[in-house]
């Protein structure tokens, strides 16, 4: 009894593997079938072979000359063969245009228009005469009654208004950089005539009566009128005329070394921009105080930095 049944688990093993193996196999056979017609259906048989196309252009031309022998040669297809020089493509450093990659001009194209128009309107010589080469020029084309006449009646002399205003243009050099120094051991003018209003303030806050709030002050205030002249505290470059919401129309000098100077709350300003000007000279006026200053009044905000960092000036002046 217990061999029939060991050889009955051995066939059935047997039967199990064997059908394991079949049903693999017929998947296995199933999906290389699938992915045949896949492929098939991606050949719609409209596969072009370009190669073909390639080989067979020089025949196709030949035909359509034979077949068409009355045909214009301009009409005729144009193959390398007939070129009298090799096509270049864009880009190609084979490409020359005369007068830039010949070496022909080493020049610039102004420098080539500098001198087209030199020939054209005679060379400008440094004292600002014209030269006399189109003049003459002109003066051989000239007929000759004109010729006569032109001697007879030399051209009138500028009149003096005219002369003076060059001489005045002449006269108006560019602005030469000064170099500028300062020391905090040689001071300040008074910017206004005025009393300080509020005090520099850095190490603790000071009221702000329109602000209705302590806070720190990094300049000096000076009470002043309206229209009060405003003047430079000692010389230096004006590098900067801005408006401000704070401190409205202001101005910034550069004393040197590091030093500089801003001036607020003013109108008429009688500087301009990158200009020099001298200690005591007029800088504008005191204005109308901004709303940040109206419990205040009208006023002078200055303030003095070193480095960027603020300085106190009450001691300077």
């Amino acid at each position: 009894m217990r061999r029939d049944r060991k050889s009955s688990v051995k066939k059935e093993r047997i039967i199990m593997i064997t059908s394991s193996v079949f049903v693999l196999a017929a998947l296995t056979m199933t999906g290389i079938y699938i992915k045949d017609k896949n492929l098939e259906a991606q050949d719609d048989g409209y596969t072009i072979d370009f190669t073909a196309l390639e080989d067979g252009t020089e025949k196709k031309f030949e035909e359509i000359a034979k077949n068409s022998p009355d045909m214009p040669e301009e009409q005729l297809p144009v193959t390398d063969d007939d070129l009298d020089y090799m096509p270049l493509e864009a880009g190609s450093n084979l490409i020359e245009i005369p007068g830039l990659t010949d070496g022909s001009n080493t020049g610039s194209v102004n420098e080539q228009v500098e001198n087209e128009t030199q020939k054209t309107e005679g060379t400008v010589k440094e004292d600002g005469s014209k030269d006399k080469v189109s003049d003459n020029k002109a003066a051989e084309d000239q007929p000759a009654d004109d010729k006569t006449a032109a001697q007879d009646n030399p051209s009138p002399e500028p009149p003096a208004e005219e002369s003076n205003v060059n001489q005045e243009a002449n006269a108006d050099s560019p602005i030469v950089a000064q170099d500028l120094h300062f020391a905090e051991s040689e001071g300040l003018l008074r910017p206004v005539s005025g009393e300080i209003l509020m005090h520099y303030s850095m190490d603790g806050g000071i009221l702000f009566k329109t602000l209705n709030h302590y806070k720190y002050n990094p300049a000096v205030v000076f009470s002043a009128d309206e229209g009060s002249q405003v003047i430079a505290c000692t010389e230096g470059k004006v590098v900067n005329i801005f408006d401000n919401e704070e401190i409205g129309h202001a101005i910034t000098l550069d004393l040197g070394d590091g030093y500089k100077a801003t001036y607020g709350q003013l109108k008429d300003i009688s500087v301009t921009l990158n200009s020099y000007v001298d200690a005591g000279a007029v800088l504008g006026s005191v204005a109308a105080p901004t709303k940040y200053y109206i419990e205040e009044g009208s006023n002078l905000y200055f303030k003095l930095t070193k480095d960027g960092e603020e300085v106190n000036p009450e001691n300077l002046f």
